[in-house]
């Protein structure tokens, strides 16, 4: 095979359409998939539109605004979150740490005098004092013993799958608001007239899901080649082999791919880059979906379950996103259940579970009808942040860049990424390619 001129992109998901976007060069697309939009297809079944859990669009940034409103057009719906807490019986607004008005009393004074320590100690400390920077003293030293037992602690041990102690904190900072001594003070005091976090309004197509997204990209990108998915990589021959018997060359390589998946497939792999590899810990998420038989089952967009008595981490409602994603006279759920190597899914009576759960936290209950049922089992849903994390990615990430791979999207680079972290993540790789 001659030497080629053209760029390979693998995965036809929102970081692959949005580098092929903005690319000017020769490219080809691949997807293993019959369908493209990666994690963010919809599937329909029995009248309702469920999404991979939870994918809504949180646009900071004007160009991002700005494409997005162009590709959907009409079909785009700005909406301010309604973001709830459930613990002890009683639902509390998000975040937690600026809203615990309602709990017991004892609570909030637990989280409040907690809080005061954990400041008080923040201003003796001196420049120079070696902090400790696992995610638990993070959380300590930011928001004291109170929130932490409350809450902090027990939700992200839910979520990660791990003691948190084996967690680094260098996601924290745009994921986990710190309110300051006074809007605590307010939150406890049912005073809070600020919201917080990166997610306070959202888009979401009015009809279709969120598969609307990748779809209203396809008129503007070549042909993709489906059912093919990349089973080798000789980075000599710059040459990609596929299951389908295909083989392709390439002058530079796209890959939107999960990295150890990616690492697999590479001839002759060098063992400091396989051992980096397989140091790269996930989570995976059991998604349940359900279509009930009763409207306005809830008024919330969302709700996180911080107590161990209750399976999910959380749970929301696909049909208070759009009333197009549920027949009339119904409504739609999504819940999460994470689990890893870590922490295993016991998946012998899961859904069952799932459901006597949801009776028990009040959202449904046993007289109400199940109509359609999905489950969407996410492999890779969020990595994980330990502390290899860091030096592990860039390992690989330097071996791959000086071998003409540019790996990314959430899972190809291995970061906590929002969709418009991946759509941004496209735009700059295709903005790298075409100035080459």
């Amino acid at each position: 095979m001659k030497k080629s001129n053209e760029i390979i992109i693998l995965g036809a998901g929102l970081g692959g359409l949005t580098c092929a976007y903005y690319l000017n060069k020769n490219y080809s697309i691949f997807e293993k998939e019959s369908r493209a939009g990666g994690l963010c297809r919809s599937e329909k079944i029995d009248g309702f539109t469920f999404d991979y859990t939870g994918h809504l669009l949180h646009l900071k940034r004007n160009e991002n605004k700005k494409l997005i409103k162009e590709l959907l057009r009409k079909n785009l719906f700005l909406q301010k979150r309604k973001a709830w807490i459930y613990s002890k019986g009683i639902y509390t607004k998000y975040p937690f740490q600026a809203n615990i008005y309602g709990l017991p009393e004892e609570v909030i004074e637990e989280c409040i005098n907690g809080l005061k320590e954990a400041r008080k100690h923040s201003r003796l400390r001196t420049p120079n004092s070696k902090l400790r920077t696992n995610f638990k003293d993070w959380i300590y030293r930011n928001f004291g013993r109170g929130y932490a037992k409350h809450f902090m602690i027990p939700y992200n041990e839910k979520l990660w799958t791990v003691p948190i102690e084996e967690m680094s904190t260098e996601w924290t900072k745009r994921f986990i608001p710190i309110p300051t001594l006074k809007e605590a003070l307010a939150g406890a005091r049912g005073r809070q007239e600020k919201d917080f976090g990166y997610n306070i309004r959202f888009y979401y197509p009015l009809t279709g899901g969120i598969g609307e997204l990748p779809k209203s990209f396809l008129p503007f990108v070549r042909r993709i080649d489906l059912n093919s998915e990349a089973t080798r990589i000789s980075l000599k021959d710059k040459k990609i082999r596929f299951n389908n018997g295909k083989e392709k060359k390439y002058q530079r390589l796209v890959s939107t791919i999960p990295l150890p998946e990616l690492i697999k497939i590479i001839d002759r792999i060098p063992e400091k880059i396989n051992k980096a590899s397989k140091r790269l810990r996930y989570v995976s998420v059991f998604n349940l979906n359900l279509g009930i038989r009763r409207e306005k089952i809830s008024d919330k967009h969302w709700i996180y379950f911080p107590e161990k008595e209750f399976t999910f981490y959380r749970v929301g409602f696909n049909s208070n996103f759009s009333s197009y994603l549920a027949p009339r006279g119904t409504s739609s759920i999504y819940t999460e259940v994470s689990y890893s190597k870590d922490k295993p899914l016991d998946r012998k009576g899961i859904t069952r579970r799932v459901i006597k759960d949801l009776i028990k936290a009040g959202i449904i209950t046993s007289r109400d009808k199940i109509l359609a049922k999905l489950v969407l089992d996410i492999r890779y849903a969020y990595p994980l942040y330990d502390h290899n994390h860091r030096e592990s990615v860039a390992t690989i990430q330097r071996f791959l860049r000086a071998n003409d791979i540019y790996s990314m999207g959430r899972f190809g680079s291995w970061e906590y990424l929002s969709m418009e972290d991946v759509i941004e993540q496209g735009r700059e790789t295709a903005q790298q390619l075409n100035g080459q």
